[in-house]
């Protein structure tokens, strides 16, 4: 018998705590790289003031870590949580003519980045059930979308009038978002054993991968989109969410492919999907109008791409020695991945390269990506195949710990 999609109460209540977060980030965080532009930053600062945000952040691992060991779970994603509404009034004061807020915003970002993803990545782990991780992903992925409909044409509206607003009404929704996670039981950490890497390389790898096609690619087509739109922070947000709308259930769709055993058909599919992206949006990006039609058109074809990547990531972080370690590594692998795209975009954006090619920079990126993810559910369905077919007492051997 199947199990209804929002049996679990504790991804639910996560799935509410991203959507209010989503919602924060909609009305003023979604629009961060414009704000850098329209405060003066040229698009190769830009991105080379997120590679210091990530290398920061690559930096204070360890004071994160610390603080966990030190104070737990909860409390650790709850400062993170407390900062991330902090760092909203803090993009408000960016302005190129005087670099200290740059080098705010900069700090306040990757301090909360680093308190808060890794202890939400090991609680969500923990909580979700490997049987329909792919299904409950989709939901919070259908949940965030729902914000990112919303949230980004108000916040755009705002910051066209009333900017002041948005950026108070993110950090509210922000401190808001905080209460539904609060109740979630936090997994068991293990931080005294020394298991090596090994059990824990798939989640470093998978996430620098992602963090290449989030930082060079969406961020890319972000500029593309924005210049567009003569730099108008109302079309732009109307656009984000016509966009968010027309991708809404892709998610939720796939995760049920996944979660019914055909997790190598659904990242063949995304594969595909995602290189139609690329090559959809550098083929259309030459005029405003294509602009808007590769947006449209691309964003229906993203909704596979997060549950076929998390679904993943967080049955490896369930099954690995330890759930928090397990994302404090795989955050790290993002961050160092997230740094060299940036880098690189930079340079090429400095050298005159134009960023529809920079774009397909992506392709042999997604490919490598499919392949590790392919070994990943192959390894799941043997590992799965095993446990049907031991023995009772062969099952209760392995409970020594």
């Amino acid at each position: 018998m199947e199990t209804p999609v929002f049996a679990n109460p504790d991804v639910n209540r996560l799935a509410v705590h991203s959507g209010l977060r989503q919602l924060a980030w909609g009305l003023a965080g979604v629009f961060f790289f414009a704000v850098l532009l329209r405060a003066g930053l040229s698009p190769a600062a830009a991105f080379l003031a997120v590679a210091a945000t990530l290398a920061l952040r690559l930096a204070t691992r360890p004071i994160a870590f610390a603080l966990i060991r030190s104070v737990g779970v909860r409390p650790t994603m709850l400062v993170g949580s407390v900062l991330y509404a902090a760092q909203f009034p803090v993009l408000a004061m960016v302005d190129a003519g005087h670099l200290w807020t740059i080098g705010a915003y900069v700090l306040a970002v990757a301090l909360a980045d680093v308190t808060y993803w890794t202890c939400y990545h090991a609680v969500f782990a923990a909580a979700g059930d490997v049987g329909e991780r792919g299904a409950q992903v989709g939901v919070r992925t259908v949940v965030m979308v729902a914000a990112d409909a919303v949230a980004p044409v108000a916040g755009g509206l705002l910051l066209t009038w009333h900017p002041a607003i948005a950026f108070a009404a993110a950090s509210v929704l922000a401190l808001v978002a905080i209460v539904p996670f609060w109740s979630v039981p936090v997994p068991a950490v293990d931080l005294a054993g020394d298991h090596g890497y090994a059990p824990f390389r798939e989640g470093v790898r998978l996430f620098a991968t992602d963090a290449f096609v989030m930082c060079g690619f969406v961020l890319t087509w972000g500029l593309i989109m924005f210049e567009a739109l003569d730099r108008r922070f109302d079309a732009f947000g109307w656009l984000l969410g016509a966009a968010a709308l027309a991708g809404a259930f892709g998610g939720l769709v796939l995760g049920r492919l996944i979660d019914a055993g055909h997790a190598a058909r659904a990242v063949r599919l995304n594969l595909v999907a995602m290189s139609a992206v690329v090559l959809l949006r550098v083929t259309l990006s030459g005029t405003p109008t294509g602009v808007v039609v590769a947006a449209l058109l691309s964003t229906a074809l993203m909704g596979l791409y997060v549950p076929t990547l998390m679904t993943a990531v967080y049955n490896a972080a369930k099954t690995s020695p330890c759930a928090v370690r397990f994302h404090y590594l795989a955050e790290a692998g993002w961050d160092a991945g997230g740094i060299l795209v940036c880098v690189l975009t930079a340079g090429a954006l400095a050298l005159g390269i134009s960023a529809r090619l920079i774009m397909l920079a992506a392709l042999p990126v997604l490919a490598l990506q499919a392949w590790w993810l392919h070994q990943r559910y192959d390894a799941q369905q043997r590992d799965a195949a095993e446990a049907a077919v031991a023995p009772p007492d062969a099952a209760l051997a392995g409970q020594t710990d």
